[in-house]
Formats: C-alpha cells, sequence, structure tokens
C-alpha cells in the first residue's frame, strides 16, 4: 500500500511538471513505423500528454509517416514531419494545426532552438538577428527563437550572440520557412580564486576551480554565483582603523553617478531590448532612424547597438551614436558618442563623449569627455572632462577638468578638479583643485588659486597668489592677523583680518569700561593692506568704518554716529605668531550728540564743524590719534 502511495504520487508530480511546460516544448522519445498521420498524432499526443486541434479536411491525415525521435521537442517532431507545410501553436494543453498560405509573401520565418554544443542543453535570452533589416528574436526560457525576415534580401546572414558563448553567423540560401537549430561553443573563463587563509582551515575551505562545462544539469542562466568563502584572519593582528579616504569615496561616488544612470536609461526599455544590450557588442550603421519611443522606430529593438547620422524622436530615443544631428520630442538617450548637435525638449542622456552643442529643456549629462555648448533649463552634467561653454537656470557641474571654459548657473557651477575660465553663478562656484581664471559668486570656493581672481561675498582658498575681493576672503596661506589693542576711545579693541597680504578684510569691536564721557561700544568693518619689511618687521594701512553706540541701554540705530579711522602701523615680531604694534590714526566722527572730550588729545583736533551726513545733521570732529596692542598671527 505504501509503495503505491509513492507511484501515485510521482506521477501526480509528474503530470504536474508536464503542465507547466508548453506542448510544443515538452521532450518525448518515439518511434513511428509507416502510421497515419491522424493515428501518428495521437501517438504523440499521448507521449507528450497533449492534445491535437486540426481540421482533417485541411490536414492530409492519410499521410504515411515513419520516424524515430529520441529526446526531441514535438516542435521539431511536428516540423519534420510536415515540413513547415502546416503551422502550429499552444494555447492550454492543446496544439491547433492550421495550413499554411502556399501562395508568396514578402516574409518568412526562420525558427529553432538555441544549445550549448557542449552540454547540449538548451540556452535562454539568445539573441539572433539580421544586420541589415534589424530583424531580432531572443529565445525563450525554452531556448527556442522565432524571426521574421523579409524575402526581398539579396543576402542573409543570422548572427547569433550570447554572453560568455562564441559569436556565430549562419548564411541562409532558400528565402522560406525553416527549422534551424543552433549550437554555441561556450567561452571558458578563468575563474578568480579565493585569498588562501592565513591558518589551517578544513577543506570546505579551499580554493575552488571548474570550467563551465562541469556545470549541474541545469539552464545556464538560473545557476547562481558562487559564494567565496571569506578570508580568516589571524586573530593575532591588530586591524589599524584606516583613515578616511576622500578619493575612494569620490571613486564610489561616481560609480553610483553611472549605476544609477544606466538604471535610467534601462528605465524606457523593454526586456528585449535589455537582452540585445548585454548580448550583442557589435556596432550597426545607419544614416537615418525615426522613433516613437525607444523601442518603437526604425531602429527596432536593436536600436541600442545602432549610430545614426541623423536621428528624429518624437517622445524618445535610443541608440548607440548619432553623428550629425539628433532632435527629441522629450528626450534622447545615446549609449555612446554624440557629434554634432543634439536638442531634446527635456532630457539628453549620453553615456559616451559629446562634441557639438547640445541644448535641453531641463538635463543634459554626458559620462564621456565632452566639448562645445551646453545649454539647460535645469542642470548639465559632464561625467568627465569639459571644454566650452555650460549655461544652466539651477547648476553645472564638471566631475573632472574644464579648460577655456565658461560657466554661467543661476545657482551653483562645480568642477571636480581644474579649471580654467570664468564661473558665474547666482550662489556658489567650487573648483576642486586649481582654478585659473576669474570666479563670481556670493560664494566662491577653490582647493589653489592660480592667477586667477576671486569675487564674492565669501571667497575661500587654501593656496592662491592672486587677490581675492569680497566682503569676508579666508586664503590658507595668506595674511591672518587676531588682534586685542586700545586707542583714545576705546579700552578695548578686538579686531580680525583675513585675506592676503595686498588686500585683507578687517572685522572690529570696540568696548568702554564705564569710561565717562567716551562711546559705550562699536563694531565695525574696513579693508587693509600689508608690507613685510623683513622676519621682525611688518606695515600695514587700514581704513575702518564703525557704528559707535553711545547710550549704554538705549539701540541708536537712526542716529547717525559713525567713526572713520585709518591707520597706519609698525608690526614688531616678538616670535614667528606673536608681535607687538603701534600704529598713529587719523580719525573722523560724525555724531548729533555733544562735542568729543578728547582730553590730552585735544591739541590733535583738526577741526569740528556742523556738516550734511547722508540726510541727517551731525557734528563731524576730526583728529590725530593711536593704537597701539597685541597681534596673534598666522604662519607665512
Amino acid at each position: 500500500m505504501k509503495k503505491l502511495t509513492i507511484i501515485i504520487f510521482l506521477l501526480t508530480l509528474t503530470q504536474t511538471f508536464a503542465q507547466k511546460v508548453p506542448p510544443l516544448e515538452r521532450v518525448i522519445s518515439i518511434k513511428i513505423s509507416n502510421e497515419k498521420l491522424d493515428e501518428s498524432l495521437k501517438l504523440i499526443a499521448k507521449a507528450g500528454n497533449c492534445t491535437f486541434s486540426y481540421n482533417p479536411d485541411v490536414i492530409e491525415i492519410n499521410k504515411r509517416i515513419s520516424l524515430n525521435a529520441q529526446n526531441q521537442t514535438v516542435r521539431e517532431i511536428l516540423t519534420e514531419i510536415f515540413n513547415n507545410s502546416v503551422a502550429f501553436k499552444n494555447r492550454g494543453n492543446y496544439i491547433i494545426l492550421k495550413k499554411t498560405d502556399e501562395q508568396s509573401k514578402k516574409d518568412f520565418f526562420v525558427m529553432g532552438y538555441v544549445s550549448d554544443g557542449e552540454t547540449g542543453l538548451k540556452i535562454e535570452k539568445a539573441s539572433i538577428y539580421e544586420p541589415l533589416s534589424l530583424a531580432s528574436a531572443v529565445t525563450n526560457e525554452f531556448g527556442f527563437y522565432r524571426i521574421k525576415l523579409s524575402s526581398e534580401l539579396n543576402q542573409i546572414n543570422l548572427l547569433v550572440r550570447k554572453q560568455n558563448y562564441q559569436n556565430m553567423s549562419v548564411s541562409l540560401k532558400n528565402k522560406q520557412d525553416k527549422m534551424l537549430n543552433i549550437k554555441l561553443l561556450p567561452i571558458f573563463i578563468e575563474r578568480p580564486t579565493p585569498l588562501q587563509p592565513t591558518i589551517s582551515t578544513p577543506n570546505l575551505l579551499k580554493p575552488i576551480s571548474f570550467k563551465t562545462d562541469t556545470l549541474p544539469n541545469k539552464k545556464l542562466d538560473s545557476i547562481p554565483p558562487i559564494q567565496v568563502p571569506p578570508t580568516i584572519i589571524d586573530s593575532t593582528i591588530a586591524e589599524k582603523k584606516s583613515k578616511f579616504d576622500y578619493k575612494k569615496e569620490w571613486e564610489e561616488t561616481k560609480e553610483t553617478i553611472n549605476e544609477k544612470s544606466e538604471e535610467f536609461s534601462q528605465w524606457f526599455l523593454n526586456k528585449k531590448q535589455n537582452i540585445h544590450l548585454k548580448n550583442v557588442k557589435d556596432t550597426l550603421y545607419r544614416p537615418v532612424q525615426i522613433s516613437f519611443l525607444p523601442f518603437i522606430g526604425t531602429n527596432h529593438v536593436m536600436s541600442g547597438n545602432v549610430i545614426n547620422d541623423l536621428s528624429f524622436n518624437i517622445i524618445g530615443g535610443y541608440s548607440l551614436g548619432v553623428r550629425v544631428l539628433e532632435v527629441g520630442g522629450v528626450f534622447n538617450l545615446v549609449r555612446g558618442n554624440v557629434r554634432g548637435v543634439q536638442i531634446a525638449g527635456t532630457l539628453n542622456l549620453n553615456g559616451g563623449k559629446m562634441f557639438g552643442v547640445q541644448t535641453a529643456g531641463f538635463l543634459n549629462a554626458n559620462f564621456g569627455n565632452s566639448a562645445g555648448v551646453m545649454a539647460s533649463g535645469f542642470t548639465n552634467f559632464a561625467g568627465k572632462n569639459y571644454f566650452g561653454v555650460q549655461a544652466a537656470g539651477f547648476s553645472n557641474v564638471v566631475i573632472r577638468e574644464m579648460k577655456s571654459g565658461v560657466q554661467a548657473a543661476g545657482f551653483m557651477n562645480f568642477v571636480g578638479k581644474n579649471f580654467d575660465g570664468v564661473q558665474a553663478a547666482g550662489f556658489m562656484n567650487f573648483v576642486g583643485k586649481t582654478m585659473r581664471g576669474l570666479q563670481v559668486a556670493p560664494y566662491n570656493y577653490a582647493l589653489e588659486v592660480n592667477n586667477g581672481l576671486q569675487i564674492g561675498v565669501f571667497n575661500y582658498a587654501k593656496k592662491s597668489n592672486s587677490i581675492p575681493i569680497g566682503v569676508l576672503s579666508y586664503v590658507g596661506n595668506g595674511y591672518r592677523r587676531f588682534e586685542l589693542n586700545a586707542d583714545e576711545l576705546f579700552g578695548l579693541n578686538v579686531i580680525f583680518k583675513t585675506g592676503v597680504n595686498r588686500f585683507y578684510n578687517v572685522f572690529t569691536a570696540s568696548y568702554n569700561f564705564n569710561s565717562t564721557n567716551r562711546p559705550a561700544y562699536s563694531y565695525g568693518y574696513g579693508l587693509g593692506t600689508a608690507w613685510r619689511i623683513n622676519r621682525f618687521f611688518w606695515i600695514n594701512l587700514d581704513v575702518v568704518s564703525s557704528k559707535i553706540q553711545v547710550n549704554r541701554t538705549e539701540i541708536e540705530w537712526n542716529r547717525p554716529n559713525q567713526l572713520i579711522k585709518a591707520n597706519l602701523g609698525i608690526e614688531f615680531h616678538l616670535t614667528k605668531r606673536v608681535a607687538i604694534f603701534v600704529a598713529p590714526t587719523l580719525n573722523f566722527l560724525a555724531t548729533d550728540g555733544a562735542t568729543l572730550d578728547l582730553g590730552k588729545l585735544e591739541k590733535f583736533r583738526i577741526y569740528e564743524k556742523n556738516v550734511d551726513w547722508f540726510g541727517q545733521k551731525a557734528n563731524l570732529t576730526s583728529w590725530f590719534g593711536y593704537q597701539i596692542g597685541l597681534r596673534i598671527c598666522n604662519k607665512l
């Protein structure tokens, strides 16, 4: 009873498996000797566990059949019986037979199986195409293909391509329906061997190597990749904590960008196109193509392997390259290089080089070296070097170098390495290495400025041999001073200077410690320049404008209390970082308050009179004063 149950279970399992395989793809072995066609079909149906449906008035059922088939599909057996005079197709578990039209046709079909030439296993997702008409097909999960060809072609060569297999070409002489089985020979690839462990390991961790012809009897595409065991590290060796590698992080970032761009481009493609792109490495040429979408056009599903002179895409197109002109209503996608003019309503995305003019309503992106003009409503992106002009409503990005270039953006310009040219942006300019030329933006950044000029609110350079012009400029090898001093008005002045010797910014804040007849505090901004005399002495000239607060409790925004101070100082270095200085000053104070009491400096008053100070009545006093204090210097 137990054995009977097992037999019934196995029969049920076999039946279930057979139902999942289409009737035409079921492999059977059968021997028929001089049987009528209808009887022969019954024997085949029994062996293949399927049912035939046909019109006996159309099919010649009295025809005698003899054959001996071993491990062949039902499709191959029927092709041998009918010799392409009958068409057949699956519908559920039925095979429907229909007499083919014997009238002359412009097209004919070639069909068959693609299999491994060594193992005999059927190969899924192989590409078969004809290079002139670009007709193509892809094998299904059973290795079967069916390609439609034109009888008007003078010479027909079918090209067969599959990853990890040798290329194959098949020449067709007879332009008629036929069954053509193809065998491909694999390319043997040396598998990398795992690293040898540093301590003794069981046999499980020993290096494994094998050739593809020793793989188990499964579909090749279904075999999972080999998991290489991790290297066992000697526990006695302490792992050192690695520093943050900026170059490595940047390379990983670029790889991520490339991967995402590839995913983006594949989002527009159908399954058949993606298979062709993996299998077919041939380059095809056509002068003109017109497409509605990447997979609907004159290049058909082979568009990713075709270079065109002229390309017109109603909505969008996908090709290997363009050599003169491409116009897309919405987008243009190109795997390789573009030369000439490329215009898109929304997006141009190219995987290779671009030389020419490129315009898009939203984005231009090139992942190879590029030169020419890029103009977009939002962003221009160059994945390598770029030479020329970039203009965008939001940002321009060049990952590597840009020479003899112009970048103009509403928000940001970015160059990852060296830049030579002009950058102008509404917010920020960035150069990752050396900048030669001009940067104009509220915020300018360059690692090194060499014979260039930065103009903005804030300028940064780690190293510079030129003068940055801005409200706040920081140069790593430039001029910086932190200063504490006293003068005739304030007991304490705190001053910070930053920039370069020839031109620096001055920020100042002053405070009086409850001194009578003196301003309470002030804050100001100015500019200065300095000269180095020798290793001990410097001379500097500063001009600073400060807002004076007379009342300690009441804010006096609207009062014309303004102090303008010019000083010429002598700086003496006690050490490389510490210096003392003294500076005579020329002062101009405009105030609507009482006359300033200069005390002992009264004799240095130059003049005093009432004036119109920017639309307000004020008392203008001028005098000679002094500053004396201590400076903390950066190392130059």
